[in-house]
């Protein structure tokens, strides 16, 4: 079966390298997408008790955790200092109009209960509740948040943290690491793979090999990713 399987191949040698080389630039070009679905997570226990009651709050009443939150800093010692309070609410106010905001609550905006501020009550809290559920979105939203709002605000110190800042830095920091070691392994690899093999075509060949399974990978992995949206959304 094989022999003719490789006679057959080397009948139609140009076709199939055609072919190959349009299913590699295929492969790359939508399996490389799948970073941006990977979902940062797997840090509690899904048959935990306060898993379980997160999951019922969410399901029953629509609660569910904020995707940014914000740490307002008061350089006047106090959140509750008119200049402060009136920073709070124009941020507050700029954070409403963002189109991606669902909701936004604060210390301020809730009536000032001190669970929202720190113990010495020199900084409080910030809450934005996104409108999306995709994560590849919400994944883009935090570093929006973060670039834009991390920093001073009219003599105020904020500080942006959050699940969408947390998935947008640890995404970012795994496409950064990959394409670092990628890019010292290939050329590390090849030239050992010439001393080995003494020609340059030989040694191309287990490379080409390799960046076709893995781009075959991420590809299988962005249909896996479409059928189980798919089925969800069913």
């Amino acid at each position: 079966m094989f022999e003719k399987l490789g006679h057959s191949i080397a009948r139609r040698s140009k076709a199939i390298f055609l072919l190959s080389v349009v299913l590699v630039l295929l492969f790359g070009t939508l399996g490389t997408q799948v970073f941006s679905r990977f979902d940062s997570g797997g840090y509690s226990d899904p048959n935990s008790d306060s898993a379980k009651v997160f999951e019922y709050l969410e399901d029953t009443f629509g609660v569910k955790d904020p995707a940014v939150v914000m740490t307002l800093e008061s350089s006047k010692g106090s959140v509750d200092d008119e200049s402060t309070v009136a920073a709070a609410t124009a941020l507050e106010n700029k954070l409403r109009s963002e189109a991606s905001a669902e909701n936004v609550i604060s210390y301020w905006s809730a009536g000032r209960t001190p669970a929202f501020k720190s113990t010495d009550g020199t900084a409080a809290y910030i809450f934005i509740y996104l409108k999306s559920d995709d994560f590849t979105e919400i994944d883009s939203l935090g570093g929006y948040y973060q670039d834009r709002y991390e920093g001073e605000f009219q003599g105020e110190r904020i500080r942006v943290a959050g699940g969408a800042i947390f998935a947008n830095a640890i995404n970012g920091r795994i496409q950064d690491d990959l394409k670092i070691s990628e890019a010292i392994s290939i050329p590390l690899t090849f030239i050992m793979l010439v001393l080995v093999f003494g020609a340059l075509v030989a040694s191309a060949m287990p490379l080409v090999i390799g960046v076709t399974a893995i781009l075959g990978t991420f590809f299988g992995q962005k249909i896996t990713g479409v059928q189980r949206r798919a089925n969800a959304a069913r």
